[in-house]
């Protein structure tokens, strides 16, 4: 799975990619419509849709494709009744396929909007060599099909249309990178890296890398069911779990929130008032 940034282009079939604020469909110019939903269903089967990212806020990107009320109804309601993703907006070139995105209560933009890019030395790459710093950038960010939960996570409905939920555990290797909070209904396993320009939440352990307010909130927190990272970040501000420090295990403390406080980074029971 891709995290993309960039204007709206038709691809040759159909595309899904993760976005800002979940799943991005990109829709081809000229294939016929029933071969345009036949390769929905088979890209969002091998994305495994159905579990990792059911629930997800989606953007359908048209391009310059012309697409019908009818069309476009007949696809939000296969990728939400077969796939249980949730389409909130569309980009489209052509103005009657926006009107007709927005008769379906979509947000409709005319291109695909941009994601803020990361200045050169901060965010996920700070403290990074140049050498370095340019070989992450190379890399693909890529989000790998993971375990579906053993509970059907719950979505408010009053959620920031701007948070990403990832509905499963992110396991080794894979990277989150998102400019909005992001809400993990699963674990996160040593290995995995979670960047966020806002808070992350963790419905269970945390034991990756978690950085909060990677831009420079420091605002930004983080908070676990189970606390168990042996480094957090906030902002500029990087802290060490005391697992690490003692090089001992220590038991499980609950739910727990880390914030900056007093110009550093400070782990709190999540109901304390302190």
């Amino acid at each position: 799975m891709e995290i993309v940034n960039g204007n709206s282009s038709n691809p040759a079939e159909v595309t899904v990619k993760g976005w800002r604020n979940g799943l991005l469909l990109q829709l081809p110019l000229v294939s016929p419509w029933n071969e345009l939903l036949a390769q929905t269903d088979d890209k969002l089967n091998a994305a495994n849709a159905k579990s990792f990212w059911r629930g997800s806020q989606t953007t359908i990107d048209c391009g310059a494709r012309i697409v019908s009320v009818a069309e476009l109804d007949a696809l939000m309601d296969r990728i939400k009744g077969e796939f249980g993703l949730v389409p909130i907006s569309l980009v489209a070139r052509d103005t009657a396929t926006r009107e007709a995105g927005e008769r379906l209560a979509l947000v409709a933009y005319p291109e695909l909007p941009k994601v803020k890019k990361q200045p050169s030395g901060g965010g996920p790459t700070q403290g990074y060599t140049a050498e370095q710093r340019e070989a992450r950038q190379k890399e693909d960010a890529v989000v790998e099909a993971a375990a579906p939960p053993t509970v059907a996570p719950w979505y408010p409905a009053g959620a920031s249309p701007n948070a990403l939920y990832i509905p499963g555990t992110i396991r080794s290797g894979q990277r989150i990178v998102h400019d909005g909070p992001v809400i993990v209904f699963g674990d996160v396993n040593a290995g995995a890296e979670v960047f966020s320009e806002s808070d992350v939440m963790v419905f269970g352990t945390l034991r990756g890398l978690a950085h909060a307010g990677c831009m420079g909130d420091e605002k930004a927190r983080i908070i676990a069911a189970s606390l168990r990272a042996p480094q957090l970040r906030i902002a500029s501000k990087i802290a060490r779990s005391p697992e690490e420090e003692s090089g001992r295990n220590i038991p499980s403390r609950g739910a727990e929130v880390a914030r900056i406080d007093g110009g550093e980074i400070q782990v709190f029971p999540l109901l304390s008032r302190s």
